[in-house]
């Protein structure tokens, strides 16, 4: 390896580990005597809102809390469905300021809340809290300040718009699952159903995991692979930022966008993409821009598993799946189900306690059908902005072959959940039966590698002996 990379990829990881150590010693502001005593406040929302069964989540940048608190912290409130808050909205609100606390799971697992909250930089939050909007002229500020929040603002009026236009066609739960699919909306779709995706380990599909921003990002390649190589690259480029902006930005989707625009800047610059450094890279940078997501966010920790895991596993595996065919994609779909599981199921059985024993068989059920579902989705919601006569005839046309893709799919989730032995709850255990898993898998990943790359150099060189043997003869 040439100097100038081992010398790249040291001062990227000597950022990251630094980031990371500095991150473990930051604590909580202060607030003085507000902690769990009545306040009131005002702030500015800075995330966009989710709904629950039982009402709003927001998320708000505080510039004034009563009695004297320290401003600038934001706070996460609970709130009750109606009026509708928005990102931006500048708000009054009041009740009982609290820390958060971490709390078991059904398996006895005790999840980090706090640490989840925290690499937010959410460290308080009020559970039942009562928010009104107040006029912007009449606070005298401007909620948004900059072109990026411009931007954002536009982005998730576009995104509300296109839940309200599935709603308006599918009705629930079908537009529930259609939101989670294209938008990562996932909010709506229930306790009891998400529960049901989690016992089949369909779950991945309604969080929008890499496996749908990876048919976004090809979708979006196809469209634009008639326009000149540099104009195609920069505006696939921007279009990706858009999404990730638009859909909300969490750790899998940063991870997929940063890999895909990494992708497209060796397009660029006419360079070969190699997915397990692009993968490294965007893991570093990532952790360089918010280091406690490496301990405290599941979805990094599980969506970098699961790609590395792809990286390793798929190829041999599909492989070894010689006889399943490869129409409709079968056989890579099999291939990559399985080197998923093999590569998360150490650290989700430690996380959760629940391992799905039919997620291979549901996967490749839906998976195939999930591009397709997609795009009739996408059709659906966007020409519902249209006019009136398209949004009642084509947006209902597409709506209708979008709602018969998406009852097959919950029709497959709701009955394999119900077989007995869907899924196997573990007993809590250590952390370091983890670290022994991967690291036994790595030592005898590492030796595999060796072993063909030097039974590879053995057969070459005895075939070169061989015909320079017959040739001298």
């Amino acid at each position: 390896m040439k100097k100038k990379v081992i010398l790249f990829w040291m001062i990227f990881g000597s950022m990251a580990c630094l980031r990371v150590l500095i991150s473990m010693h930051e604590a909580a502001p202060d607030i003085g005597t507000c902690l769990k005593q009545s306040v009131t406040g005002q702030g500015i929302i800075s995330g966009d809102p989710s709904n629950t069964d039982a009402g709003q989540v927001l998320v708000v940048d505080t510039t004034r809390l009563d009695p004297s608190c320290a401003t600038g912290i934001s706070i996460r409130i609970k709130t009750k469905l109606y009026p509708k808050f928005h990102y931006g909205d500048f708000v009054d609100f009041s009740g009982k300021l609290s820390a958060p606390f971490n709390f078991k799971s059904g398996t006895g697992r005790t999840f980090d809340y706090q640490g989840y909250l925290a690499k937010d930089d959410i460290f308080y939050e009020i559970k039942s809290g009562t928010v009104s909007l107040v006029s912007n002229d009449s606070a005298g500020i401007k909620s948004v300040t900059g072109f990026s929040d411009l931007v954002t603002t536009n982005l998730f009026k576009i995104k509300r718009g296109f839940v309200n236009n599935l709603n308006k066609v599918l009705g629930e739960p079908h537009s529930a699952l259609a939101a989670g699919l294209v938008v990562g909306e996932k909010s709506a779709l229930g306790k009891d159903l998400l529960n049901d995706f989690r016992t089949v380990g369909l779950i991945h599909i309604v969080v929008l995991s890499g496996f749908n921003i990876t048919v976004v990002a090809d979708a979006m390649r196809r469209l634009l692979s008639r326009l000149p190589r540099v104009w195609g690259i920069i505006i696939g480029g921007v279009g990706m930022v858009l999404f990730c902006i638009l859909v909300g930005g969490g750790a899998t989707v940063l991870r997929s966008c940063f890999m895909a625009s990494i992708g497209l800047i060796g397009n660029l610059i006419r360079r070969d993409y190699n997915v397990a450094r692009a993968l490294m890279f965007a893991g570093l940078l990532m952790l360089i821009q918010n280091p406690t997501i490496l301990l405290h966010d599941p979805s990094f920790q599980l969506s970098f598993l699961a790609t590395l895991g792809l990286i390793i596993l798929a190829s041999p595996i599909e492989k070894l799946l010689w006889f399943i065919p490869e129409r409709f994609e079968m056989r890579g779909i099999f291939a990559a189900t399985i080197s998923t599981q093999i590569f998360v199921s150490p650290f989700i059985l430690y996380m959760m306690g629940q391992l799905s024993l039919i997620g291979v068989f549901a996967n490749i059920l839906v998976l195939p059908f999930i591009p397709v579902t997609m795009l009739a989705v996408f059709l659906t919601g966007s020409l519902g902005f249209i006019s009136a006569f398209v949004s009642i005839y084509a947006s209902q046309f597409f709506g209708w072959i979008a709602h018969l893709l998406l009852s097959y799919e919950l029709l497959i989730v709701e009955n394999f959940a119900k077989i007995p032995f869907a899924s196997i709850t573990f007993p809590q255990f250590s952390f370091w039966w983890v670290v022994g898993f991967y690291l036994v898998f790595t030592i005898g990943y590492m030796l595999l590698k060796f072993y063909f790359n030097a039974s590879s150099k053995f057969f070459s060189t005895t075939d070169q002996f061989i015909l320079a043997k017959k040739s001298s003869t």
